[in-house]
């Protein structure tokens, strides 16, 4: 009876629609990243005469994280989404969201390569978490651990440091700011608990990156890790 006096609606276009939150249209013009890739940031890149599939920073460096993959490319209605998602109460739209995680597994082959992935969540303050009352990237692993059959572990917690949020800092100082905020569970960076050997870091943004490779060198720090990627919903930059 509730579906029949207040029809669900695709978030995006107003139209009435079978899902909770998006219309298969909508979901469908979302602007994915373009091809071709860096293998290991997940950057849009042409790539190098010595290393087609990594971009020129990626091909200088060793990384904590192994890589990196995005769903999306910028857009307006993207950007929508991850603000409804992320701002205003919008965890809802999580479920509707994941079948864009999901479909990067076919297109990634590291992704492939083992069976036995576990998602990790990229934490958020005690503080953020209780005024929100939810975490976003909590919210998109379950649904994605959901679709396929997959552990999801809290491994990782974010300190408070001087600064709360990154969104406007520049690239070193969000560089800075994440090694200080991200870290392992004690029991982890103790040796009490083994973590699993490949870990998929899951959130909502990349931007620089920062927050990612932060999150990556806390588990590598930690016995038994061998693999960390990362996917998240959208890609900024």
């Amino acid at each position: 009876m509730l579906r029949w006096i207040f029809p669900p609606t695709c978030t995006l276009c107003g139209e009435p629609t079978e899902g909770p939150t998006l219309c298969p249209a909508c979901l469908a013009a979302l602007p994915r990243v373009p091809v071709p890739i860096c293998l290991s940031c997940g950057s849009p890149t042409e790539g190098s005469a010595e290393r087609p599939d990594r971009c020129s920073a990626c091909a200088k460096h060793h990384r904590k994280l192994n890589f990196a993959r995005s769903a999306l490319t910028y857009s307006p209605e993207a950007m929508q989404l991850v603000h409804e998602l992320k701002y205003h109460r919008g965890n809802h739209l999580a479920p509707a969201l994941a079948p864009l995680l999901d479909a990067l597994w076919e297109e990634t082959p590291q992704l492939r390569e083992h069976r036995d992935w576990v998602l990790v969540p990229v934490p958020i303050r005690y503080e953020r978490l209780w005024t929100r009352g939810y975490n976003q990237a909590e919210e998109l692993a379950l649904a994605l651990a959901k679709r396929r059959g997959l552990p999801l572990l809290h491994a990782l917690e974010r300190r408070k440091t001087d600064v709360a949020s990154q969104t406007r800092l520049s690239a070193v100082l969000r560089e800075r700011n994440a090694r200080r905020a991200y870290h392992p569970l004690p029991a982890y960076a103790a040796g009490k608990r083994l973590l699993p050997p490949h870990l998929l870091l899951i959130d909502d943004v990349y931007t620089t990156g920062a927050t990612l490779r932060a999150c990556a060198a806390a588990l590598k720090s930690c016995g038994g890790v061998k693999t960390v990627g990362a996917l998240t919903l959208l890609r900024m930059a």
